[in-house]
């Protein structure tokens, strides 16, 4: 009984002070449905970092900012107002929005309007035409070496370089088990890409993965009809891994 009563004690003092704190019990409801939104932790939004540099942006608001990587400080912003007022002044279209950015270095970042991009210089405040061109939308993996018409993509899992339009087959042993010029390890460890080029276009280092120990994983494609199903390449936890 008298742990009876002081249970029940404890349980109105709480319920006392949330009440007079402001606090307000979640419901399971709450905690399920809103986990994603209203209830969801605050954090930054389109944080890139920048190459070559101890800094990073974000974007909030339709804002980039630019901030110290040790301390979180922030040095630059610039607005989506103040980057049109500039693509005006410059005859250019203006931006509806920020939706991310691409760092060429800590100076300069590109940015699409319509058809045209456009490498913006925070210092100088001006816009220049990327010398980067578009390939054949259909190729797997297109890596272009910047200012050139030199172009790295995949095909069957092979690298192929294509120079001013002449196509030259680097790899010749991809298959199901032999994987060139695409990400490895799954996206991990901030990898995104499998070719990259040498600062002057005139070499170019790729992966190549070896899954002939990962064992097959089924999946379904649910974009044909009927569905069938397709096996990938997936490490399970205790299994053998591919070899890069």
């Amino acid at each position: 009984m008298k742990n009876s009563i002081a249970f029940y004690l404890v349980l109105a003092f709480s319920l006392n002070i949330a009440a007079q704190s402001g606090t307000k019990l979640l419901t399971i409801q709450d905690a399920v449905l809103k986990g994603r939104t209203s209830l969801s932790p605050k954090r930054l939004q389109n944080v890139s970092f920048i190459p070559d540099s101890k800094k990073f942006s974000y974007i909030n608001n339709n804002q980039i900012n630019v901030n110290q990587a040790a301390d979180g400080k922030t040095i630059y912003s610039l607005s989506l107002r103040d980057l049109n007022l500039n693509l005006i002044r410059s005859t250019l279209d203006t931006l509806s929005n920020l939706s991310s950015v691409d760092w060429k270095n800590e100076h300069t970042f590109s940015i699409q309007t319509k058809n045209v991009k456009y490498l913006y210089d925070i210092d100088k405040k001006t816009f220049t035409p990327s010398t980067k061109k578009e390939i054949n939308s259909t190729l797997e993996d297109v890596d272009q070496a910047e200012g050139s018409d030199i172009f790295a993509y995949v095909k069957d899992n092979n690298v192929f370089v294509s120079v001013n339009g002449n196509v030259d087959q680097v790899t010749r042993d991809g298959s199901y088990e032999i994987v060139n010029g695409k990400s490895v390890h799954r996206d991990e460890f901030g990898i995104h890409k499998g070719t990259y080029w040498s600062p002057k276009g005139n070499y170019l280092a790729y992966y190549r993965m070896d899954q002939v120990d990962v064992t097959d994983y089924p999946i379904i494609d649910w974009t044909t009809y009927p569905a069938k199903n397709v096996n990938i390449k997936y490490p399970m936890a205790g299994n053998k891994s591919h070899y890069v």
